[in-house]
């Protein structure tokens, strides 16, 4: 499986009310699932830096482990929406691209905590209303054991 870039955003809004401003917000296309699961939003648009389509999956977030472990826990944890994001092939265009959403949306929504992450595992930006947006060096994940190097920039559960 190709990697994908993935934003996490701590709202009490739901995926469909997620789903429906980014898609004003962007322009983009619903992708026909075939299936009734209202939870699991497929949306498609044109790259903004190269000449493909971007396709977008906003969902729940469901990677927090219930009752963590101090060992257990994630950066994500606290953000129940995630917007995952593929371009295809080109893994620096993918990353260009999930940057600009990620940019776009903390202009269009001040108010919403984000996290920007690679692949599940590589923490690349956080932003926090009041505080702005944190960049993160190479190498700091969202497991537990980075916890020092993001604790600061995340809301936490």
């Amino acid at each position: 499986m190709q990697d994908r870039e993935y934003l996490f955003l701590h709202t009490s809004e739901s995926v469909q009310a997620v789903a429906e401003w980014i898609q004003k917000q962007f322009a983009l296309e619903p992708i026909p699932n075939g299936s009734d699961d209202e939870d699991e939003i497929g949306l498609r648009g044109p790259a903004r830096t190269a000449d493909a389509t971007v396709g977008y999956e906003v969902q729940y977030n469901i990677y927090p482990v219930h009752e963590p472990e101090p060992d257990e826990v994630q950066a994500f944890d606290a953000y129940p929406v995630e917007i995952d994001l593929w371009l295809g092939q080109d893994g620096g265009t993918q990353a260009q691209e999930a940057r600009l959403l990620f940019d776009q949306l903390v202009q269009a929504r001040p108010d919403v905590p984000m996290l920007l992450c690679h692949d599940l595992s590589d923490l690349v930006a956080a932003y926090l209303p009041g505080q702005g947006v944190h960049e993160f060096p190479d190498h700091v994940t969202v497991y537990a054991r980075h916890a020092d190097a993001w604790r600061g920039w995340v809301v936490s559960g």
